[in-house]
């Protein structure tokens, strides 16, 4: 897990490193000047070039530059620095007084190879102007690469939104990642994301953290040979409508793939005849409907809690009351692991929220954007800029674990907020979310604590989606092609 920090927080350990640890900041400049002039020079080594422009604002990230520059010129490389401002922080003026190659007061004409964009730091938030604004479209201008200097300027480093930006090749983060390098716009102006170690220590541990293969070899281990179906769990999909048919089968296929040792398929009674053999392997049971809609029912809700470790709702219900009527039953009476998708959360979001108050099971919630924006009752603007931090304000208030789905997605209990960046834009598909609601069900089945079940299962459905893509593209792959991929990215958690 890599440690994901906010700007405020970079600062604090920045500070923490030097006023209690007692390493010099002129010192902690020269690492991180160090870190960017290694990754401007492997990258020009790729493109055979020589010439390099320092684009440096005034703060301690422009020192960073300076830094840079003067490195860069003593490994033999042509280099110069445009310098936006003469208010320069004192560190950022140390480093200046020590650069002795061409300084530019205006952005130069002549062409460079690379550049290095310096501008703003963790500090920055609003939008540029005047001088830096016109640094920062002369350099996306210019057909140079460039390589950021810990945060592209003008990005929010805290939520990934801009106004306007520099698009870099590659972003040198230095310490610790920075949520706004993955959240919204992000990732598209970021370029290739390279963390600097440097030395900066934390006052305290991280509240979030980005998820890599290795978090998740833990929960396949190989299986002990006296086992047997019973030592897997039980996982139940309660799912569909005549309207929506297609969502159980996901649901259930994705489930049978994750290693529980049953799947039940509990759909409305309208449709069973239809689902006969289409999964030999699960269990396949009629729910009490109307019209093809599930009805609440107390008696047989209570027969399928029985045995059930988790149960997946809402893929492809609908929204009424009487789903409301089955959430509030079985939040009350279920003992075992309940993750709600879909129709299951616009239920909540229509008919009230406030049965998750009073639970007796454990929650995971999984909604994309817009779901979530009705449920919190947000503005759809507000999730897509602060969606990492309302999402963990919500899971606090309800005691849920939430899993707000994205191209990063946050999975969040409202304390510690895990980062998912493995996945691929193929998934953008309806039906994926089903199929994410299934994985999450089988791994919490098995017994998986549900922040691992919710992490783990974004991530094997990214990993699952990158795998289908590079066989079918990014157009054409199917939430079933996913679910074909499955046992292969559950295998490629063993290189670890």
């Amino acid at each position: 897990m890599q440690n994901i920090l906010t700007c405020a927080q970079m600062r604090a350990a920045d500070k923490y490193t030097i006023g209690t640890m007692g390493v010099p900041a002129q010192e902690l400049m020269e690492r991180a000047g160090r870190a960017i002039a290694e990754e401007v020079r492997t990258l020009l080594e790729t493109l055979g070039g020589r010439r390099v422009l320092a684009v440096c604002g005034g703060g301690n990230n422009g020192g960073d530059g300076w830094c840079a520059a003067r490195l860069l010129s003593d490994w033999g490389y042509e280099t110069a620095v445009y310098t936006l401002t003469d208010k320069l922080s004192a560190d950022c003026a140390a480093q200046r007084a020590q650069y002795g190659g061409k300084v530019y007061t205006q952005f130069p004409e002549e062409t460079f190879d690379a550049m290095i964009d310096a501008v703003f730091g963790t500090g920055f938030h609003g939008a540029p102007e005047g001088v830096f604004l016109d640094a920062i479209e002369k350099m996306n201008q210019s057909g140079a690469k460039i390589v950021s200097a810990d945060i592209p300027s003008g990005l929010n480093g805290d939520t990934g939104t801009y106004f306007s930006c520099v698009q870099a090749a590659v972003t040198v983060t230095i310490g610790e990642l920075k949520g706004g390098l993955l959240l919204s716009n992000g990732p598209d102006v970021c370029g290739k994301i390279v963390r600097k170690d440097i030395g900066i220590q934390l006052p305290e541990r991280a509240a979030a953290g980005r998820s890599e293969a290795e978090d998740f070899v833990k929960i396949f281990p190989p299986r002990k040979k006296n086992t047997n179906k019973g030592s897997f769990g039980k996982a139940v999909i309660l799912a569909g409508s005549l309207a929506y048919t297609g969502a159980p089968l996901l649901s259930a296929g994705a489930a049978l793939r994750c290693g529980c040792g049953y799947t039940q398929l509990a759909i409305p009674q309208e449709l069973f005849g239809y689902y006969v053999g289409k999964f030999p392997e699960v269990i396949l049971t009629g729910v009490p409907s109307e019209n093809g809609y599930l009805c609440p029912d107390e008696e047989f809700l209570r027969g399928l809690m029985r045995g059930a470790d988790s149960i997946a709702v809402g893929m492809g219900c609908g929204v009424s009351k009487q789903l409301h009527e089955i959430l509030a039953f079985l939040l009350s009476e279920y003992r075992g692991t309940l993750v709600i998708d879909a129709d299951a959360i616009n239920t909540l979001a229509e008919y009230g929220a406030d049965i998750l108050r009073e639970k007796s099971c454990r929650v995971i919630m999984t909604p994309h954007p817009k779901e979530f924006s009705r449920v919190s009752g947000r503005e759809m603007s507000e999730v897509l800029t602060e969606g990492a931090v309302l999402a963990k304000q919500f899971a606090a208030e309800y005691g849920v674990m939430l899993l707000l789905k994205g191209h990063t997605s946050v999975i969040t209990n409202g304390k510690f907020s895990v980062f998912n960046t493995e996945g691929t834009p193929a998934l953008a598909k309806g039906g994926s979310g089903d199929v994410l609601s299934g994985i999450i069900a089988s791994l919490a089945a098995r017994g998986v604590n549900g922040m691992d079940a919710a992490s783990c299962g974004a991530f094997l459905l990214g990993r699952a989606g990158i795998l289908a893509q590079k066989r079918f593209g990014e157009y054409s792959v199917t939430p079933g092609d996913v679910i074909r991929e499955l046992p292969a990215a559950i295998l490629s958690l063993r290189e670890f």
